[in-house]
């Protein structure tokens, strides 16, 4: 694993850099401060989601910016909506009935589709679709 700031990783397989640990780290202490100032909400839970989804769509299973904007563009939609009628009940209601099955949807579609380069890729990817 090379430690690559401003150059993207080409090579397949799970990547990490100096910007994506900073990107954790900053979505986490959003998330301690949000805690802190609303402790009776869930909300401080969703720069930590964010923070997971992201990652295991750019880092992890590498789905490509393609595939993504299925699945941000509902979750962005759900949380203003949420937001606006301060129901987070409802919010994380339809994350975990409609928009978990869609990011694994989405990351099951890209692996069985191909080309894949995330973790796993020998086993599922391009070495698979070689043959």
């Amino acid at each position: 694993m090379k430690w690559r700031t401003f150059k993207i990783k080409r090579e397949p397989g799970f990547r990490i850099n100096l910007i994506d640990i900073g990107f954790i780290v900053a979505l986490s202490t959003l998330s301690a401060v949000c805690k802190w100032l609303l402790p009776d909400s869930t909300l401080f839970l969703l720069p930590i989601y964010l923070a997971v989804s992201f990652f295991l769509f750019c880092n992890v299973f590498r789905i490509g910016n393609r595939l993504e904007p299925l699945w941000y563009i509902p979750f962005t939609i759900t949380a203003m909506v949420c937001l606006f009628y301060n129901n987070f009940y409802a919010f994380w209601i339809v994350v975990l009935v409609f928009l978990e099955p869609l990011k694994w949807g989405l990351i099951l579609w890209r692996i069985k589709r191909g080309p894949y380069w995330g973790v796993g890729y020998k086993r599922w990817g391009q070495d698979r679709q070689r043959s």
